[in-house]
């Protein structure tokens, strides 16, 4: 099943589009939030409870209802980006990146050649004995791959607009409670000093041409949905 990315589209088309950040491992929730049209769904692969197999089946359950799914890995290595990807995750989002090099390491097993070197395998969402023509399904497969490098220590801070300038990085995000730790400020993200920073590695983001997530998606967590609508139905005390 070929499905267009709505993440690439969005910045594309220069629209907002509304997400699912999933925490644990259960694909009938994907298929819950469907009826209110979410455009993709966001597995956190780094923080949290997924195997390779609860991730395959949250693909599943995305692609069966249009729905992007993407992911934050656990970490930025080739292996893991690997992994993610052949399970049928169209987007990743790389923590732990803290320099220009860094960057490229994950655009280098991100994306086919000539972009990159991503190993190829007969991953599920196109087995090799289903693909015709090899070179043009690489090269509609690093289309339809967005990479979002996250934002959290020193390094990423000062290094934030040649990352965003590489081709391949599609957006940029911030691990705001991580990057507040790294500005000597742990658990105050809203600490003056972590919006100047924040805001000046945003202004240098867009200068390269490249968008920050806020600027055109919203994320609403599993957890506040859920807390939310139980105080919803039964009052302020739940």
């Amino acid at each position: 099943m070929t499905q267009s990315n709505k993440i690439k589209a969005a910045i594309a088309g220069g629209r907002r589009i509304r997400g699912l950040h999933l925490t644990f491992a259960q694909s009938s929730v994907i298929e819950l939030l469907a009826i209110v049209g979410i455009d993709y769904v966001y597995l956190d692969g780094e923080h949290g409870a997924f195997d390779s197999h609860d991730i395959e089946y949250a693909c599943v359950a995305a692609e069966r209802h249009g729905i992007t799914p993407i992911a934050r890995l656990p970490d930025p290595s080739a292996a893991t980006i690997t992994r993610f990807l052949d399970r049928g995750i169209k987007g990743i989002v790389v923590p732990h990146v803290d320099t220009l090099e860094d960057a490229k390491a994950v655009i280098d097993a991100a994306y086919y050649g000539p972009l990159g070197n991503r190993s190829y395998g007969g991953n599920r969402t196109q087995f090799a004995a289903g693909i015709s023509n090899m070179p043009a399904h690489m090269a509609h497969a690093n289309e339809e791959i967005c990479v979002s490098i996250m934002i959290e220590t020193l390094g990423a801070l000062a290094a934030a607009g040649d990352i965003a300038a590489l081709p391949g990085v599609d957006y940029m995000s911030f691990g705001m409670m991580d990057l507040a730790q790294s500005l000597g400020h742990p658990g105050d993200p809203k600490h003056p000093e972590v919006a100047a920073a924040v805001a000046d590695a945003s202004r240098r983001i867009r200068a390269a041409g490249k968008k920050v997530r806020e600027d055109f998606i919203t994320v609403g967590w599993i957890n506040d949905i859920i807390i939310s609508g139980a105080r919803r139905l039964f009052g302020d005390d739940a």
